[in-house]
Formats: structure tokens, C-alpha cells, sequence
């Protein structure tokens, strides 16, 4: 099976931070493709990195709808909801991956420092 050409644009426009490219690229991606969790997930990580929530929301929802197991859209999820200021939300995301990763992984890892940032540098949210 040859990879998709949109979905190799896409990953390489994340490595290059184009997240604009991204949206093009995984949006085609998803459109021919709907059950690609993910492109639904690069999809939502550009969307959340542009300011657009709602679509970003939306992505990491289908994303973990057609793979609740995937490690990434938790993660990023858990990142969008410290970027609304949610931290319990973010948090429920972290202990998803908890059980989802046999030994620490780099999504729980990477999740579990934000959280972390996130309460360090706004201690007025700790306990919500």
C-alpha cells in the first residue's frame, strides 16, 4: 500500500511548525480518508496551535472516536484543555494515558509535565 502523498505533506509540514499546511494537507487527508485517526489528530494539533478550539476540539474527538486508545490525541487533548484552562480536564487525559501506557510513555511524559507547568505557573488554578 502506498502512504497517502497528503498525509506525508502534513507530517512534514508539523516538522516544520506550517500548521497552516497542516490543516490543507490532513484536511484533505480526512476528507478522503475519515476513519484516519491519525490525520484527525495532526488536524487537531494545527488547529489548536492556530487559536481555532472548537475545530481543534472537534478533531481530537473524532480522532478518539474511531481510536480511543490513541496515545497522541489524549495527549494533545489534555494539552488543549490546559490551553482553555481547564486543568481537571487536562488531568482525566493524563490518567487516560496512565492506563493506556504499560510503562511511562512519551505522551503521558510529555502531558504530565505541562499539567505540571501549567499549576506551577498559575497556582490560582491548582485545585480546579
Amino acid at each position: 500500500m502506498q502512504a497517502d502523498p497528503d498525509f506525508q505533506a502534513g507530517e512534514a509540514a508539523v516538522k516544520a511548525r506550517d500548521w497552516h499546511e497542516v490543516i490543507v494537507r490532513m484536511g484533505a487527508v480526512t476528507r478522503r480518508d475519515p476513519r484516519n485517526a491519525d490525520a484527525w489528530n495532526e488536524l487537531g494539533h494545527a488547529h489548536r496551535l492556530t487559536g481555532d478550539m472548537d475545530d481543534s476540539f472537534r478533531d481530537y474527538q473524532k480522532a478518539l472516536q474511531i481510536n480511543p486508545r490513541h496515545r497522541g490525541a489524549h495527549e494533545y487533548l489534555g494539552e488543549a484543555y490546559l490551553q482553555v484552562g481547564k486543568v481537571a480536564l487536562a488531568e482525566e487525559q493524563l490518567k487516560v494515558l496512565d492506563k493506556l501506557c504499560s510503562l511511562p510513555c512519551e505522551e503521558y511524559s510529555d502531558l504530565k509535565e505541562k499539567v505540571q507547568d501549567y499549576k506551577h505557573s498559575h497556582p490560582q488554578t491548582a485545585g480546579l
